[in-house]
């Protein structure tokens, strides 16, 4: 745990994240470049009128790639800025769209006002400037992640020159793969929290992340302390360590620090495992019930916040929740009556003569197979012969001969034969209603 406090007490540096790709809202040649000087995609500042009041030094960027540059201030002050963003309809072919604002600021010298529009980020402005005290998060980062569906305006105040450029995506990949990932958590969670790989990975991937909160838990536990003591306080400072390490993450992974990571993985690992170890996987129902009802919810809570298009995403949220609901019985009659109904297997009717051929080939391929059996060790011979009637047939039929004797094929032979005959009267005696008003005229006639 020392290691941990050494990492998240490391100096704040947020690395800037890599530009976006391919869009369909701007489909020019060199959308993926920086813009020149000359560059359509270049932007000055216009004047904005809003509620009737004229704001300046407002940036409308509007496609991607468009871009602002903000020159340094000769006068040593700090200007602000506003960049504002008009949103798109709602369509569902932009499910995992995304849009953001990348600054580019070699310093932290800066200070960034978010809002609907141009009123409320100068209004955000004026209320830190007047405020006794004012103190930005640690996280402050220089990409700003806007919804695709909703405006937004983002306010710069800095007296260093910088600039700053609309990235929008049409497909983000990121956004697809945590849907995905949703979507297979929710239908394997019976399946999961009941397999004992899954338990150890999961208790040490929460050792690894919450290791400052368990150890905070269980800090309360051996003194006793409620959560309205120092122990809140212990836990809001575990949660700030964990949201600064996070945002720090490119910074601690670098070849200056990877060793103390290394180090804290080692260490948190082996002890998390040796705690999952000694308390092992559950086997309380109720409690491996509760666990898959857990994941579930966390899976739907991902579905939900893997898109900006709220309704759509929460509409299928919903659609997966109420599916899951339904008895499996009903699902599988449902199932089996739509493929009795609509894809009813074409069954070929065989012919008499196909239906003899048939017959013929399968009766000699199985012989064949039979005679191969018994003359093989498995078939266990001696056994095998010790309860048959006729052991010298058995012999000749291993050796070749065939299964049938000719007296046996003769009395097949006259027996098919009469049968066909009888057949044949019992035909002959089988008349209609007229016919037999025929026949009994005819009798009539001859008395």
């Amino acid at each position: 745990m020392l290691i941990f406090i050494i990492l998240v007490s490391l100096p704040f540096q947020h690395a800037a994240v890599s530009s976006d790709k391919s869009s369909s809202i701007s489909r020019t040649k060199n959308e993926n470049q920086e813009p020149k000087a000359d560059s359509p995609l270049k932007v000055s500042s216009t004047p904005w009128v809003e509620d009737g009041v004229t704001h300046h030094d407002v940036f409308n960027l509007d496609l991607k790639g468009k871009c602002a540059n903000i020159p340094a201030r000769t006068d040593g002050y700090d200007h602000l800025s506003t960049f504002c963003y008009p949103s798109v309809p709602l369509s569902i072919s932009l499910f995992w769209s995304s849009a953001s604002m990348k600054m580019d600021l070699p310093s932290q010298n800066y200070h960034v006002y978010i809002g609907p529009n141009v009123t409320s980020v100068v209004s955000l402005a004026q209320s830190s400037q007047a405020a006794w005290f004012y103190s930005q998060l640690p996280w402050r980062s220089k990409e700003f992640k806007l919804s695709p569906f909703e405006d937004a305006c983002i306010g710069v105040q800095t007296k260093e020159e910088y600039t700053i450029t609309l990235q929008w995506k049409h497909v983000n990949y990121m956004m697809v793969v945590v849907t995905m990932t949703g979507l297979a958590v929710f239908w394997m969670a019976p399946t999961l929290c009941r397999n004992t790989f899954f338990h150890y990975t999961t208790g040490i991937s929460l050792g690894l992340l919450m290791s400052i909160v368990l150890l905070t838990y269980l800090a309360q536990r051996r003194f006793k302390q409620s959560l309205f003591s120092w122990v809140g306080v212990a836990y809001s400072l575990s949660l700030y360590l964990m949201t600064r390490t996070w945002f720090n993450i490119k910074e601690y992974l670098t070849e200056q620090y990877i060793h103390l990571v290394i180090g804290y993985v080692l260490v948190a690992g082996i002890i998390s495992f040796t705690v999952v170890y000694r308390m092992g996987p559950p086997s309380n129902p109720r409690t491996i019930n509760l666990i898959q009802w857990s994941m579930q919810f966390v899976s739907l809570v991902m579905v939900v916040m893997s898109s900006y298009h709220q309704p759509a995403s929460l509409l299928l949220s919903l659609t997966i929740l109420l599916w899951s609901a339904i008895p499996a019985s009903l699902k599988s009659g449902v199932n089996t009556q739509i493929r009795k109904r609509f894809f009813k297997p074409q069954v070929k009717l065989l012919s008499e003569d196909e239906y003899n051929t048939q017959a013929h080939e399968e009766t000699k391929k199985a012989l064949e197979q039979l005679k191969s059996f018994c003359r093989s060790p498995d078939s266990k011979p001696w056994q095998t012969v010790t309860r048959l009637r006729s052991p010298g047939r058995f012999a000749e039929f291993i050796e070749g001969s065939p299964h049938l004797t000719e007296a046996e094929v003769m009395e097949y032979s006259h027996w098919d034969y009469n049968t066909d005959d009888e057949d044949g009267d019992d035909r002959e005696d089988v008349y209609t209603d007229d016919e037999e008003a025929d026949v009994a005229a005819s009798d009539d006639n001859r008395d």
